[in-house]
């Protein structure tokens, strides 16, 4: 079965509702029923317009529910502005503060093995994450947060 592909906007609606911490069921009851007041309160981004992201998902098609069910999905495209914010609400990551960029590629992201695998499903269409070294069982166990370099592949 292929993961659900999904438009910044769209994506980053699904990243902000994700925040609030709310079940998953009653994060899409809210949001079909537009009623945004009980998670609004909760989430990293308050300001987003929860209504005119859920305007652009019936435009275009995205399967905005199915994502938020699996809580996995592919970007259909991310530019790296886009993955910042993802950074940031997924794994509460801050740029120039929790990771560096470097032209198209950003650096000593420290995130853990299942962070790696999961940010790897989300931007692998167009993203490399990759380890800066190789490390060790021994280097896992002694820090369960590993650095990335994450980058361009094109």
């Amino acid at each position: 079965m292929s993961r659900v592909q999904l438009s910044i906007p769209v994506a980053l609606l699904v990243e902000n509702v994700l925040t609030s911490g709310e079940p998953s069921e009653v994060i899409i009851d809210g949001l079909l029923r537009k009623d945004f007041s009980h998670l609004l309160s909760k989430v990293k981004e308050p300001m987003m317009d929860l209504g005119d992201r859920l305007g652009i998902a019936a435009e275009v098609g995205d399967n905005w529910e199915e994502a938020i069910r699996e809580g996995v999905y592919e970007f259909k495209f991310l530019h790296m502005n886009a993955l910042k914010r993802l950074l940031y609400f997924r794994f509460d990551l801050k740029a120039d503060q929790d990771f560096i960029q470097e032209d198209l590629s950003l650096k000593q992201v420290h995130l853990t093995l299942k962070e790696i695998e999961l940010l790897q499903l989300l931007v692998g269409r167009q993203w490399m994450v990759q380890k800066e070294k190789q490390y060790t069982d021994q280097d896992i166990d002694a820090s369960p947060r590993i650095p990335v370099h994450i980058r361009l592949k094109y």
